[in-house]
């Protein structure tokens, strides 16, 4: 079942709906490992029914991105960014531009007043993301340094400590550097000794301080990347887009939490007395709670950081 965070999440809808849009996304995250397409019909409905709503757009994200069809995700990863803020979604992001062969867009957004101030984990994620876009352009010497220092860095969880030598070893070998790359083979054993099972430690809630950092990079990696400092500021690109389907349909953009999605101006009321009609003539995914098709056992959802085992290791990294 869905958290008391999350449920909070879907307040701007009426009860019933705010109910049905839960079982959706329950339902989507619980078949993304069986039937992945089922998922994605269930996180687009969810999306399609409550578009006001942070939560449901969040959710259509990762299961597109984990499923590789970035330029959904990065679409839904803007939506809900404008929604609520979240910089957590960036490094997802980044990763996305990588998906769609924009290496210089990655770097944009990892470099950028917003990227360059993340902590914790999506620093960490974002570092992976970065140098793996370095690898895309053939930096592979800088992308290997840049893992290099995020792999030592004090605060580190084990899974992302795994994650930097990996990267690293990944990137030596493609600078040509073997021997070196060889050579790390003990250290990731030790590692996937002692960390391979590893749940959430206390070590993954410290602050993580990496010498390496986003925000004193100098101006030769720009140059060498072929990026203008002056212009290494990420833009929404699709936020005039959708400023003007809000002017068009005569609703006012509102964030996850007071979204109304059914364009009444105050509740959601008007769009659940139809609920039913227009599940079932937008096609609507079976829900059910037999153990069917989508039924839904526990949660059956890892959360917004369900897919940071992913991100930055969709291309190289």
């Amino acid at each position: 079942m869905l958290s008391k965070e999350d449920r909070e999440r879907l307040r701007g809808l009426s009860k019933e709906h705010a109910e049905n849009i839960g079982l959706h996304i329950l339902a989507a995250y619980a078949l993304e490992a069986d039937d992945p397409k089922a998922a994605l019909e269930h996180a687009q409905w969810a999306a399609r029914q409550a578009s006001r709503i942070d939560f449901a757009r969040e959710t259509l994200a990762f299961v597109a991105y984990r499923q590789g069809d970035y330029r959904l995700a990065l679409r839904e990863f803007r939506t809900a960014h404008r929604m609520n803020g979240y910089p957590d979604y960036l490094p997802f992001m980044a990763d996305c531009e990588r998906g769609l062969k924009e290496p210089r867009k990655a770097i944009d957004i990892a470099c950028s007043d917003e990227g360059r101030a993340l902590e914790g984990e999506s620093k960490a994620e974002m570092f992976l993301v970065y140098a793996g876009a370095m690898a895309d352009l053939g930096l592979w010497d800088k992308a290997a340094a840049a893992v290099h220092e995020l792999g030592r860095a004090r605060g580190l969880s084990g899974e992302y400590r795994m994650r930097a030598v990996q990267a690293e070893q990944y990137f030596l070998e493609g600078a040509g550097r073997k021997d070196e790359a060889a050579a790390l083979d003990a250290t990731l054993d030790d590692l996937e000794a002692r960390y391979a099972d590893e749940g959430e430690d206390e070590a993954s809630k410290q602050e993580i301080v990496i010498d390496y950092d986003l925000e004193r990079l100098s101006p030769d990696m720009f140059e060498d990347a072929g990026i203008d400092p002056a212009d290494a500021a990420w833009v929404d690109e699709d936020a005039d887009e959708d400023a003007d389907e809000d002017e068009g349909d005569g609703r006012t953009p509102t964030d996850g939490r007071t979204s109304t999605d059914g364009g009444n101006g105050g509740s959601d009321e008007h769009s659940e007395s139809s609920a039913t009609t227009e599940e079932q003539a937008s096609g609507e995914p079976t829900v059910r709670d037999d153990g069917g098709h989508a039924g839904v056992d526990g949660d059956g959802r890892d959360g917004s950081d369900a897919g940071t085992e992913a991100a930055g290791d969709g291309e190289e990294a």
